[in-house]
């Protein structure tokens, strides 16, 4: 099956959908007039939605505009209630009878309401509200199943996405925190939420720009915002526990168990989370079965670049168990406690195989590897947060944050070196066992204080990071040098290397704000970050072919960096436009080497300017443009005067004299969400130039042996651009996205003495076409292309192009109210220059379920995943000087069935 046929049998499916959609439908009757206050004034942003009078679920919606009119709402069944609803004013229900012809409602005019209506109120039956910094998703209107979690909800809703690595991305920014009726859960973990609470029992969703706590109680917008998803819980489920059961086995020993359980009221909150399985899904975070890493890599191969799996890919065989719970307890109005800790435990076992094509100038190479991996992860995480905001004069938030990971991690590898002929010529063999444990202490304290004069205020934050690492690795390694030649020789190594880091973190920043004129500020604010790393390291390496010699490292490293920035800007706040502008003065002090050794001390000051203008000029829009200059520091490993070859083919030293690198950024974002037009856009492109930039000096010699260490060389340009654009298509019921994403990165390396200007340009396109009315029908249907170019200069006979091409197609059903089908076929396709290999992927899963008692709380579901038994995941990636993929076995096809009781105790609600 090629690429023309699956992009045919997607048009078809588009066609049958939309031909669907006509056929199905009645004659349509639009709605049209006008809606007025008591004093005849025309009201805006009125909210008109059709009601289906049995059941009062959503059926169309639209909004009134400057003059009160509203146009285009399609009646299609004979009976229906439409409402109006508007802040400040009494709803108006009406019903309404349909010959086919049109209907004029004429004027409405809506009453003055007294006591104001709650907001959640007016949003129930409105799809999507904008209000302020806040784009207000109703739940009801987005079709979930009853075993579907948070994860299932969000990735209905128009404008927002979630990434194959769990990312969820709202507005062009990653969301970083959610809150559960506008309180902390779970440390505000997305993927710990939103993969245990069940979706039909949220109310609303609302995606915020957020202010910052300094902005809450001052009232003074400051700039500083985040993007947070705050769920509101439907008024069923407060008081009353809710959440479920799930358990499923099926073919081949799989299974899997689930259960949690809440309770929410307006004082407590209380969660707890048991989950375990053997399908591949992880304790918090389910990943995709292929995951695509493309572009260009940093220097951060790994220390001995030993083809670890990568850390957001899912391949192998996973076996995982996850215990959680979280309270919190509101002792009065803004004043709150709240915990978690949660356990979870993951065993992951695999093969894979390796490519990679590396350039060293002088002879080029190709690397093969088959690896075999055993990985077993212990960790410990517990969270403390305490918010004190009941004086409207001061804020108070403290938050602690206890983590314990402990990860093992045995891996065979069997390394094959060709040469140009493609002859074989070196062979490199390990068998490695790598334990880790990691503990980490964090302490957050922050203050504000609100003074007596308008505008005036400050603020300080205190933040203490303690982190202790003790690794133990151990190694054999067998190398078999020059086989095709009369003098080969072999080796074989062990080496045992032991390292004890303990690294500790302190920051603070003062703020002081003071009233210039009226909306004219300025700003004074000083901030230290002091860091101190120690590292103990102890290394015995034993060649057991020469009489068991032994070679002792041992050395004690220090790394000590203090930053202190004083920072001196001017504020305007408006209504819709908001500027800082400023700059700081930053002195930089490092010292570091051995600790028996002179200590090499660096000490630099640095003047860096910052602007940031944002314009709202009305509801739903949003412009921001910022300009900053900021300094990086070589990292640890960048400077150091240690050497490091616990791998005996990949060498590491650091280079002591580096400089530091300065960036500039240029960013900007815009983002409009239009209730009226449905339109959903936003656009983020980023644009950094780096002068000194800290490059790779890359040494191959004839043995394969890589030499690596850095030197400031040139400058280094990235370009990076995130565009959205997603609208409906009324007349055909339809919604479609489109997505654009570009990255480009120019920079450097010096590979065997000669510089290699080194270019990737990656492009990503995808359409997606989906319905909107999402009551008993969901379907979805498009293409992603990724095309990935990288080149180097010093050879350009390795240039390399590939592409990924990825069709799907899906779609949920309900037969009946008891039983529902969900499916979704995708085809990827993967082309690349350098890998003869063409792969095709198709992957079909599908899930039958069926409710068998009234409620929907009892469910049989049975799900049969990758029914064509692919079994396949493909990892690539590209360097300074290499390129390489990685095909690795993954859990193949599986059945399972499944039952799940809803543990509800909600009382039963009449239908408004």
């Amino acid at each position: 099956m090629n690429a023309n046929k699956i992009i045919k049998i997607i048009v078809v499916i588009i066609i049958c959908f939309v031909v669907s959609e006509d056929f199905f439908a009645q004659t349509k009757s639009p709605v049209f007039g006008k809606v007025i206050n008591e004093e005849k004034e025309p009201l805006e942003y009125v909210s008109v939605v059709l009601l289906d009078p049995v059941d009062s679920t959503f059926v169309n919606y639209t909004i009134t505009d400057r003059k009160g009119v509203f146009r285009s709402l399609e009646m299609e069944k004979d009976s229906l209630i439409i409402q109006f609803s508007s802040l400040g004013h009494a709803p108006f229900f009406k019903n309404l009878s349909s010959n086919g012809q049109p209907i004029d409602l004429g004027t409405i005019t809506m009453m003055e309401e007294h006591n104001t209506l709650d907001e959640i109120m007016i949003s129930a039956v409105v799809p999507i509200s904008i209000k302020k910094d806040t784009v207000s998703y109703n739940a009801n209107s987005f079709k979930v199943n009853p075993n579907d979690n948070l994860d299932n909800l969000l990735g209905k809703l128009p404008g927002i996405e979630i990434s194959t690595n769990g990312k969820i991305i709202a507005q062009g920014a990653e969301i970083t925190k959610i809150f559960i009726d506008g309180k902390a859960f779970f440390g505000g973990d997305p993927s710990l939420v939103l993969k245990n609470l069940p979706a039909d029992a949220i109310e609303k969703v609302e995606i915020i720009d957020k202010k910052s706590n300094q902005s809450q109680l001052t009232g003074i917008d400051d700039g500083n915002k985040e993007i947070v998803i705050n769920f509101t819980l439907k008024k069923s489920k407060k008081n009353l526990g809710f959440g479920k059961l799930s358990a499923g086995f099926g073919l081949d020993s799989r299974y899997f168990g689930n259960v949690n359980y809440n309770k929410f009221s307006s004082k407590e909150q209380f969660s707890a989370i048991g989950k375990f399985n053997n399908i591949n899904i992880t304790g918090s975070n389910l990943q995709e079965f292929l995951e695509n890493a493309d572009g260009l890599d940093d220097d951060s191969e790994g220390e001995d670049e030993d083809f670890n799996q990568n850390t957001d890919n899912l391949s192998g065989f996973l076996k995982t168990a996850l215990t959680a719970t979280h309270y919190g307890r509101e002792f009065k109005e803004e004043q709150s406690l709240n915990a978690d800790y949660s356990y979870n435990v993951s065993y992951n076992d695999g093969v894979s195989k390796s490519k990679r094509i590396s350039l060293s100038n002088t002879n080029n190479f190709n690397f093969k590897a088959d690896n075999i991996y055993d990985n077993a992860v212990d960790k410990h995480n517990f969270n403390v947060n305490y918010i004190d905001k009941s004086n409207k004069m001061n804020s108070l938030f403290i938050k602690i944050k206890l983590l314990s990971d402990a990860l093992s991690t045995d891996l065979k590898r069997e390394g094959f070196y060709f040469n140009d002929f493609d002859e074989l010529t070196t062979t490199n063999d390990n068998i490695s066992n790598n334990i880790s444990d990691k503990k980490n202490g964090n302490l957050n304290l922050e203050y504000h204080q609100k003074l007596n004069n308008k505008g005036r205020s400050f603020s300080s934050v205190f933040n203490y990071n303690q982190i202790k690492t003790n690794r133990e690795n151990k190694r054999n390694t067998f190398i078999n040098r020059r086989i095709n030649t009369s003098n080969p020789t072999y080796r074989e190594l062990f080496t045992l290397r032991n390292t004890n880091l303990n690294q500790n973190l302190v920051k603070f920043n003062f703020k002081y704000t003071e009233p210039l004129s009226e909306n004219h500020y300025l700003k004074l604010e000083s901030y230290a970050n002091m860091e101190n790393e120690k590292e103990d390291v102890y290394q015995l390496r034993t060649t057991v072919t020469n009489n068991n010699e032994e070679e002792l490292l041992a050395f004690d490293y220090i790394n000590r960096e203090n930053s202190y920035q004083t920072r001196f800007a001017h504020s305007y706040t408006a209504k819709t436009l908001h500027i800082y502008s400023g700059f700081e003065i930053q002195n930089l002090y490092r010292k570091f080497g051995e600790f028996e050794s002179e200590l090499v001390s660096k000490q630099q000051v640095y003047l860096n300017p910052i602007v940031s203008l944002q314009l709202k000029p009305n509801r739903g829009r949003k412009y921001r443009l910022t300009y900053k200059k900021i300094i990086r520091s070589p990292s640890l490993r960048q400077s150091s005067t240690i050497v490091n070859d616990l791998n005996p083919f990949s060498i590491q030293k650091g280079n002591p004299d580096l400089n530091t690198e300065k960036m500039t950024v240029f960013s900007f974002l815009g983002a409009i969400n239009d209730f009226k037009s449905s339109l959903n856009f936003y656009a983020k492109i980023q644009f950094q130039y780096v002068e000194d930039a800290i490059v790779q000096i890359i040494n191959i010699d004839e043995e394969f042996i890589k030499t690596r260490t850095y030197e400031n060389n040139r400058n280094r340009k990235r370009v990076k651009s995130d565009i959205s654009f997603g609208k409906k298509i009324k007349r055909l019921g339809l919604r479609y996205t489109i997505k654009n994403k570009f990255l480009y990165t120019s920079s450097n390396s010096i590979v065997n003495l000669q510089l290699n200007d080194l270019e990737t340009k990656d492009f990503l396109t995808s359409l997606t076409f989906e319905n909107y009315n999402k009551n008993n029908f969901d379907a979805k249907a498009g293409v992603i292309y990724n095309i990935n170019d990288t080149s180097f200069s010093i050879d350009n006979s390795l240039n390399r192009t590939y592409a990924r091409q990825q069709y799907f197609g899906m779609f949920d059903y309900d037969f009946s109210k008891k039983i529902n089908v969900n499916t979704q076929f995708d085809y990827i396709i993967y082309t690349d220059n350098k890998f003869t290999d063409k792969i095709e992927l198709p992957l079909l899963n599908t899930a039958v379920s069926y409710s068998f008692s009234k409620n929907k709380n009892n469910l049989l579901k049975l799900v049969f995943i990758d029914l064509l038994d692919k079994n396949l995941d493909i990892y690539r990636r590209s360097s300074g000087n290499f390129f390489e993929e990685t095909t690795a076995e993954s859990l193949g096809r599986y059945v399972i069935l499944s039952y799940t009781h809803k543990l509800n105790r909600s009382k039963k609600s009449s239908v408004n």
